[in-house]
C-alpha cells in the first residue's frame, strides 16, 4: 500500500505534466493563429508533392482575405473568407474555422483541412492532402 506522501508526490507531478503538455502544445510563445489570421495574405511558395504532373502554377490561389464575423474563445476562431486568383476573381468563398494546428476552409460543398505546419505574425504555412489529385499542397501564405 502506498503512503500518503507518495500518493501525493505522484499527483502533484502528473498535474505538473499535464499543465506542461496542455500550456506550451501549440501556443507559439502565446501568439495565437486565431489573433493573427483575420487580414489578407497573399499566397506565396507552392510545394506539391505527389506522382502527379500538377504544377504549383495550376494551383490558381493569390490571395485570401479573412473576416472575423464568427466567434473567438482564445482557441478557436471562426469567419468568412475570400479566396482570389491573380485577377482578383473569385476561386473560393465561404466559412473558416481555425486554431494553432488546423485551418478547416468550406466552400458550398468543397471542405479544405490543413494542417498548420508553422506561423508567426505575418506568415502561416499550411499543408493539406488534394484528394482529387492525390498529392500533397504546401502553401506559405505571407500578410499584406
Amino acid at each position: 500500500m502506498l503512503s500518503k506522501t507518495t500518493i501525493f508526490y505522484r499527483a502533484a507531478v502528473m498535474a505538473a505534466l499535464f499543465l506542461i503538455v496542455s500550456c506550451g502544445g501549440g501556443d507559439d510563445d502565446g501568439r495565437r493563429l486565431g489573433e493573427t489570421i483575420v487580414g489578407t495574405w497573399q499566397c506565396g511558395e507552392v510545394v506539391i508533392d505527389g506522382d502527379t504532373e500538377l504544377q504549383p502554377e495550376d494551383i490558381n490561389l493569390d490571395k485570401f482575405v479573412f473576416q472575423a464575423d464568427g466567434t473567438y474563445n482564445g482557441m478557436v476562431r471562426q469567419g468568412s473568407f475570400v479566396a482570389t486568383d491573380i485577377e482578383g476573381e473569385t476561386v473560393m468563398e465561404g466559412s473558416y474555422k481555425c486554431d494553432n494546428s488546423t485551418l478547416r476552409m468550406e466552400s458550398g460543398r468543397q471542405v479544405i483541412v490543413a494542417q498548420v505546419a508553422a506561423f508567426s505574425d505575418d506568415m502561416v504555412q499550411l499543408r493539406y492532402v488534394n484528394e482529387t489529385y492525390h498529392v500533397t499542397v504546401s502553401l506559405t501564405l505571407r500578410k499584406l
